[in-house]
């Protein structure tokens, strides 16, 4: 999706963090700065206690670096200032803090830390039902910074975006250079301020601090490629189990089976062909062009190179088609009634056949069940 497509849409930035909230003002001051700039209307942050304390100290309280104004405070100013912008952007939703359930007391119970196999799996399913909630909004375009806390909470949000991710959404990941993520730095760096700061740091090796100014500091941001693994089962999406080990399971299986030839079978009786034991209505027309490339599959012919290398051989077709069934049968009159298949017509009734299998939750098998360039046969198994 391009920026100017991704503009039109409320932007959501969701952030795991741990106890360095500047990963969050770094990913939004890089945003900021790309061409076209992104700046999101919400963000939202996802944290242990401990990381909520040190988020809230670090963003909200008064800060002597930034002439009393609270770090987020002077963020917003420096990225709002002189943009035109429509509705309101740079808005923090409260910080959340994660959770698991605690059967022996009947509530959750907010996290401190994560660090067991219980833990791991209340911040999976926590991660996934944000993303969730932010993808089934299709007025939406997710950024999810994977730049914070344990490595866990960064591969998870990753696993959660790939699950359910779309075209429009973005995994990011912020990088500064040193000094500037030194722990010992003071202030502590969260963006390249203006005027600029100086910061000091312990040196290599002695007592004596070095100083280095806030525009010496260079931040980029990485976009992490993923696979919008949500776009092979469209139809299924609002049906996906809500757990995430459950999502997971659910999606390997479905992959695998893509790995199997489709089964098919034409309906003698009515215009439908069944896929996989989805039944999809055809008309008469769809039923006999299917009835023909099922049959060169069937007698292992190779396919045509193109679409109009098979017009002879489908006009053939007709004919016996015709001859081999009752004339009041809809397998009859539409073998008659097609004269002289075009290439135009192919298209046609090819255009048709893929919005139903589509629309049957079929997408993924597709390539397999229809023609394709330089390909006019099918690749399925009979059932």
């Amino acid at each position: 999706m391009s920026p100017v497509e991704r503009s039109s849409k409320e932007i959501v930035l969701l952030a795991v963090t741990g106890m360095a909230p500047a990963v969050v003002t770094e990913t939004l001051w890089a945003l900021a700065h790309e061409n076209p700039p992104t700046i999101p209307h919400r963000i939202r942050i996802l944290t242990t206690t401990a990381g909520k304390r040190c988020a809230e100290e670090a963003l909200f309280l008064p800060s002597a670096a930034f002439g009393g104004r609270p770090v987020w405070e002077a963020l917003r100013q420096s990225l709002l200032r002189g943009r035109a912008q429509r509705g309101p952007r740079l808005i923090l939703d409260e910080i959340r803090v994660l959770g698991r359930p605690a059967p022996e007391e009947g509530r959750r119970r907010a996290l401190e830390d994560i660090r067991t196999a219980s833990e791991n799996q209340a911040l999976a399913d926590a991660l996934l039902e944000e993303v969730r909630q932010i993808t089934e909004n299709p007025d939406t375009a997710l950024i999810a910074s994977i730049a914070g806390g344990r490595k866990t909470m960064s591969a998870l949000l990753y696993a959660c975006v790939s699950l359910l991710g779309r075209p429009q959404d973005r995994v990011t990941h912020v990088l500064v250079n040193e000094p500037f993520d030194h722990p010992g730095l003071s202030p502590r760096f969260y963006f390249p301020a203006e005027p600029p700061l100086q910061h000091a740091y312990p040196g290599h090796g002695d007592d004596r601090l070095q100083v280095v100014s806030s525009e010496a500091a260079h931040i980029e941001l990485a976009d992490i490629p993923f696979v919008p693994l949500r776009m092979l089962f469209p139809r299924q999406i609002g049906s996906f189990p809500g757990h995430f080990t459950a999502l997971v399971r659910s999606c390997s299986g479905r992959i695998a089976s893509l790995a199997k030839r489709p089964h098919v079978a034409l309906r003698e009786d009515r215009p439908l062909i069944v896929v996989n034991e989805h039944l999809i209505s055809l008309s008469g027309r769809e039923h006999a062009l299917y009835a023909f490339l099922l049959d060169r599959h069937r007698k292992g012919m190779r396919p045509f190179l193109a679409q109009k290398d098979a017009l002879e051989d489908l006009t053939a077709f007709l004919s016996q088609w015709a001859r081999a069934h009752p004339t009041e049968s809809f397998q009859h009159r539409a073998a008659i009634e097609w004269v002289e298949p075009g290439e135009d017509d192919l298209r046609k009734l090819l255009s048709s056949l893929k919005g139903k299998l589509k629309a049957a939750g079929l997408a993924a098998e597709i390539d397999r069940l229809l023609p394709h360039r330089g390909s006019f046969g099918i690749d399925v198994a009979l059932a």
